[in-house]
């Protein structure tokens, strides 16, 4: 039984980092909304091998049994960075070859299926064979899955997806010959494992280099053209740096330096430059692009120019908001970037190219996320600048469906408006501006301020669309003498620059674009009802900004409902053929998926296998059950990462923390629950009871924790966080294992058919939760999976009375130690 037991938390562990290193990877190949889709369809996977269990013939299931389950799952993972590279598929040819990618599409899909369906057969067969011990079992499984989860974040940086995967595929191996109890076949094991290493140096690059699907922002191309300088998978987000020479793609005077986010999911640069400020200045009409992004980098500055200002930049990346501040005489610059990659490359490689900006001793440059950085400090500023700062990182973010934007939300906003100088500057470029003054006014009015609009410009380029408008909240209203200033600043013709003009001037409401009520603090409700977007304010607990679309119409501006010319383009830029919503496509396909899994796990069981046929008392409350475990634990899972990355700060950290004292404590959980619920669980009711209280509790003291350790040191804010989660996650480790038990009397198939709807219902409680914290928001979501679990505590009582009224068998024997759950192989 050791044996079986280090056999499964192997696996379990390799499943787990392959997971979410999947996840990692798809956000660069492709996009992260897809990413979301793709993974989440795969992991229908281990519900699938429960499946296969169920209706696998006896003389199948001893042929392929757990050891030769095992092998060939390590060799499909193995076999991922060919079989990714080999297989086409990409989002810009959808429209072009619809059948032909449709084709590749599935093709790739059976490929992220096949190692999860393989994890499924072997967990669920394991389970099915020792229901006695599935305590034990149980938390070998969490236990291993808490550490695959915590060793990626090292790991990754260090042996980079391929030789990640590599290492996952050996791991599997050693499970493999853990679970059998043949010589034979463990030697077998040692020689497969020496071919899988030799295997990269025979393929190369075709195993070596995962190569991308999609060419963001011209990123594969350049790689072609051998323009890649730098490369790494940076624990936040991959990082490539790649040269643009004068004339290519946009770069002027001189070239630049291009870096890419995950494949060029989103860009930054590092310009060169000789460290001349004062040079730079008076030439700048003629350097602005060969320096800069765009004119809207300067504004703040340029309005507090030499002042001595005191700056923030969120997002410093390339470093030039630090040019532009140190250009216009700043005193003092705190630079935080979250992505360490970077700020290595700006101050080691690219520390010359760039002018040695973040060696100028004004300038402090931290390694940090822009909210917790600024819990932390008691500074005031009078620039506070974030430039298009967000992560494409799903892992980061916690959510590829979701995309939350935790640095424009009304209590970010707040945050901002406490750290500025009476006459300090919020500088902020991003899309969808009208969203933006709709959160910011909501914060503006909680603090009690009146006349929002005398404090708020709005600049963006003139008859075209401004993916990137300048918006600048100023604390002190805004003069006639400041605006003026700007709108001068802004009139100066540069090369490769369209015109500028100013769309919401604060001294001339009559001729800016939105209404009064986005100016109001709260827009009405006739307002949010009719207007053809969600324009609604963002908030911590309904971060999702991106999600915009109401409709799969095209959209015209319209002055009545906020919708201008670049947020009605940006919407409809998501369209294909004019009917497929992109930015809804993920949540389609998963969606369309879990109903298709929904029939095969529901129908195919009861008309095929024998366990579907037969009659048995409790058939349907026992799925029932195991279908609001899957659904309640995955969305408590979820709502967790979004919320406690608020107080932990950093997103990386967050999901870290949360995934692995959630599996750590519910393994606990599964070890424990016969000490709770008693050596023939007549005590259930704890274990709910336990999950309920704890639930609420964190629920409602989340709030004042989190508020009271909010300016506490990352280590003791992530304690927090772990301490908060640990007991409701120690309680959710035990209504998995007591209902197994209950199933030991049941038919043969019992166990495999409950182990698939807890996996169907994971999967599609993933979905679920995602459009539900958009809908109702995150606290209100966290009280529905608490109710799933109650109404899961009422199906567990009713299978449990049924047992005993049909007098339940004897329990099943357990496994004794010279056995093992698989034969010898």
């Amino acid at each position: 039984m050791r044996r079986v037991s280090a056999g499964l938390f192997l696996l379990a562990c390799t499943t787990l980092v392959v997971e979410v290193l999947l996840t990692r990877i798809f956000d660069v190949l492709l996009w992260p909304n897809l990413s979301f889709m793709i993974i989440s369809c795969a992991l229908f996977g281990l519900a699938l091998g429960g499946l296969f269990e169920m209706l696998a013939s006896e003389r199948v299931a001893a042929a392929f049994d757990v050891p030769q389950a095992a092998l060939f799952f390590a060799i499909s993972v193995w076999a991922l960075p060919p079989l990714l590279n080999a297989i086409p598929f990409s989002i810009d040819a959808i429209g072009r070859r619809p059948a032909s990618q449709l084709i590749w599409f599935l093709l790739l899909y059976l490929v992220l299926l096949a190692p999860f369906i393989l994890a499924g057969i072997c967990i669920c067969r394991l389970f099915a064979r020792a229901s006695s011990q599935i305590q034990r079992l149980y938390f070998w499984d969490l236990s291993g899955a808490a550490v695959g989860t915590a060793v990626l974040i090292p790991l990754l940086p260090r042996l980079g997806p391929e030789r990640l995967l590599l290492a996952a595929a050996l791991t599997a191996l050693l499970a493999s010959a853990m679970f059998a109890a043949s010589a034979r076949w463990r030697a077998g094991m040692a020689g497969v494992a020496a071919l899988l290493l030799v295997s990269p140096f025979v393929l190369g690059d075709r195993y070596r280099t995962l190569a991308l699907h999609d060419d963001k922002r011209g990123v594969d191309q350049a790689m072609d053209l051998g323009r890649l300088e730098f490369s790494k998978w940076d624990p936040v987000s991959q990082i490539s740096v790649l040269d643009q020479p004068e004339g290519t793609s946009g770069a002027r005077e001189g070239g630049r330096k291009y870096i890419a986010y995950d494949g060029g999911s989103l860009s930054s640069h590092f310009f060169p430059f000789d460290g001349d400020y004062a040079a730079l200045r008076r030439d700048l009409p003629r350097r602005l692009t060969s320096q800069f992004w765009q004119r809207g980098v300067l504004a703040s500055h340029y309005a507090c120019r030499d002042r001595g200002a005191r700056v923030l930049v969120i997002g410093s990346a390339g470093g030039q908001e630090v040019k532009a501040a140190l250009m216009y005489g700043a005193a003092e610059v705190d630079a935080v970037e979250m992505v360490g990659t970077v700020v290595s490359l700006s101050t080691g490689p690219y520390a010359d190219y760039i002018g040695r900006l973040y060696e100028h001793p004004a300038v402090h440059v931290r390694v940090a996320e822009g909210r917790s950085f600024l819990r932390a400090t008691d500074k005031t500023y009078d620039i506070i600048q974030i430039f298009s700062n967000y992560t494409s990182s799903s892992m980061v973010s916690g959510s590829g469906a979701l995309a939350p934007a935790y640095l424009l939300t009304q209590e970010a906003f707040l945050e901002y408006f406490t750290h500025l100088g009476p006459n300090g500057i919020l500088h902020i470029n991003h899309h969808t501006y009208p969203r933006m003054i709709a959160t910011a006014s909501a914060a503006w009015r909680s603090l009690g301020r009146p006349d929002f609009r005398a404090h708020v410009a709005i600049f963006e380029k003139r008859n075209e669309p401004d993916r990137l408008p300048t918006m600048l909240i100023k604390m002190s209203p805004w003069t006639p003498a400041e605006i003026a200033d700007l709108i001068q600043f802004y009139s100066f013709r540069a090369d490769g620059e369209p015109p500028y003009a100013i769309a919401e001037n604060p001294l001339d409401p009559a001729r800016s674009f939105l209404p009064d009520a986005f100016y109001a603090g709260q827009l009405p409700e006739a307002l949010l009802e009719q207007a053809p977007y969600n324009v609604g304010v963002i908030t911590d607990d309904r971060p999702a900004f991106s999600f915009l679309r109401r409709s799969v119409t095209e959209l015209s501006p319209d002055r009545s409902s906020g919708l201008n010319l670049s947020t009605a383009l940006h919407i409809n830029s998501q369209l294909r053929r004019g009917w497929l919503p992109m930015d809804w496509l993920h949540l389609i396909v998963a969606g369309c998926a879990s109903v298709f899994y929904g029939v095969l796990f529901i129908l195919v069981p009861m008309l095929v296998s024998r366990v579907g046929r037969e009659r048995w008392t409790g058939k349907a409350p026992a799925l029932m059950y195991f279908a609001m475990l899957g659904f309640a634990f995955i969305a408590v899972e979820l709502l967790f990462i979004q919320v406690f990355m608020k107080l932990i700060g950093y997103p990386l950290y967050a999901v870290a923390t949360v995934i692995t004292v959630m599996l750590i404590a519910a393994a606990l959980g599964s070890m424990s629950s016969p000490a709770v619920a008693g050596k023939e669980s007549p005590r259930w009711y704890l274990a709910f009871a336990g999950i309920l209280f704890t639930g609420v509790a964190i629920w409602m003291a989340y709030a004042p924790v989190s508020e009271y350790f909010m300016a506490s040191p990352t280590a003791v804010r992530t304690a927090a966080a772990a301490a908060m989660i640990f007991p409701v996650a120690f309680f959710m480790g035990m209504p998995f294992p007591l209902g197994i038990l209950e199933l030991r009397s049941k038919p043969a198939g019992a166990v495999a058919w409950a182990w698939s709807m807890n996996g169907l219902f994971t999967t599609i409680g993933s979905v679920a939760s995602v459009l539900l914290s958009v809908w109702i928001g995150f606290r209100m979501t966290m009280l529905l999976a608490l109710a799933v679990y109650a109404v899961a505590a009422l199906m567990f009582g009713v299978l449990r009375r049924g047992n005993a009224s049909e007098g339940a068998a004897a329990p099943g024997v357990p496994l004794a130690e010279s056995e093992t759950a698989c034969p010898a192989a």
